[in-house]
């Protein structure tokens, strides 16, 4: 027995504490001698700073402004009665503030589409050259992303990492101009990937992070710990309207998508079949009696659409989309926009205890807009349940 042992157990008896004591001094004395000569146990190295990170992305996030103004009342409507006057969703007068990502050397920035729909005018904060005006290129609100184009390069196009490689734990750094200050940075990890079913945008695929997000970073850079754009930050979730370490960033390989589509066409073009469906779990399944063993279930089908000149109808359960097995609402939407407009996707379908194909030629996505026809986001309740009855 160790002087250090004799000493824990002579005090542990000396108090009256009985065996008991003994045993836990004995434990805890076997802890102490282990930890002093125990190597310490594998692992990363700790990392005491990430500003070589943040010094590669930072020079690529900027300030952006847009303005909006309040439309003169006709007279018509300053003699309405309160109830008859219009009633359309718009912007908040005022100036709104927030950041912007330069993602190619031409000029080419993305920012969140919420504070740029419908502005009168945009701008960016180009260092050492003051406000520059911003051409707004194109909206995408099924995802809440602007692609802005600016006359002269702004800066460097941040590194793209790859969000898909991406794990919860994993840590993350944001990148703004929170409550108008320039570039602040905050710390976090990836909280979730692929969070969907939040009501933010109509395609939802969001990096859940605890690193610190509030008014002004909406637009900015989301970066891993090599100063690589893994998302763009758009959303939090909050009683108070700031930060308390649940936010959400749009994926950069989405965003670049719709830059690149933008860029070339002026909008996103996605397909569209004309069905509303839930992903089937165990109380759909109870509730109708379907048989299949997983898959989308069809809750209605529009007249008129795609869908229902193939012959789908409510009650029918998708299971695979061009040949892929389909196991939830948002992977159905994904292989429906993958086909675009004007193409075509096999389904198979459970009705019953049938099995049948369908082969479904796909439209444009009703809602698809360019920048002048630019709208507040609708809300989606699931996958692609959209509040406008878009639907897939």
């Amino acid at each position: 027995m160790t002087d250090r042992l004799k000493m824990l157990v002579a005090g542990a008896l000396g108090f009256g504490l009985g065996a008991t004591a003994v045993l836990m001094a004995t434990a805890v004395s076997g802890r102490l001698d282990g930890a002093a000569r125990a190597p310490a146990p594998p692992g990363p190295a700790a990392t005491a700073s990430y500003a070589e990170a943040v010094a590669r992305a930072a020079p690529s996030v900027l300030r952006v402004f847009a303005q909006h103004r309040v439309p003169a009342p006709s007279a018509a409507e300053e003699d309405a009665p309160p109830s008859a006057k219009p009633a359309t969703p718009q912007a908040p007068p005022g100036l709104s503030r927030g950041s912007a990502v330069v993602v190619s050397d031409d000029g080419l920035l993305v920012t969140s589409a919420h504070l740029v729909a419908g502005a009168d005018a945009i701008g960016t904060q180009v260092p050492d050259t003051g406000i520059v005006t911003a051409e707004l290129l194109g909206i995408d609100m099924a995802t809440d992303i602007a692609v802005l184009r600016l006359a002269k390069p702004a800066g460097p196009a941040i590194g793209l990492g790859d969000p898909a490689r991406l794990r919860p734990g994993d840590v993350v750094l944001a990148i703004g101009n929170p409550f108008g200050l320039d570039q602040t940075v905050s710390l976090g990890i990836v909280s979730a990937t692929g969070r969907t079913h939040l009501g933010l945008t109509e395609i939802e695929d969001f990096i859940q992070t605890d690193a610190a997000i509030n008014p002004g970073n909406s637009g900015g850079a989301l970066i891993d710990t090599s100063g690589r754009l893994v998302g763009i930050n758009t959303a939090i979730m909050s009683d108070s309207g700031y930060s308390e370490g649940v936010a959400f960033a749009v994926p950069a390989d989405r965003v670049m998508h719709v830059v690149s589509e933008i860029a070339a066409t002026g909008t996103v073009v996605r397909g569209w079949i004309g069905i509303g469906a839930r992903t089937l779990d165990a109380t759909l399944a109870q509730r109708f009696g379907v048989r299949a063993p997983g898959g989308v279930f069809v809750t209605r089908v529009l007249e008129g659409s795609p869908a229902a000149a193939a012959g789908l109808r409510v009650g029918d359960v998708i299971v695979k989309a061009g040949g892929q097995p389909v196991a939830s609402s948002p992977a159905l939407r994904e292989a429906v926009t993958a086909a675009g407009a004007g193409g075509e996707i096999l389904l198979d379908v459970w009705r019953g205890s049938e099995r049948l194909s369908a082969r479904v030629h796909t439209r444009l996505r009703p809602g698809t807009h360019s920048t002048q026809s630019a709208t507040p986001a609708s809300a989606v309740v699931e996958g692609c349940d959209a509040a406008a009855a878009a639907g897939c």
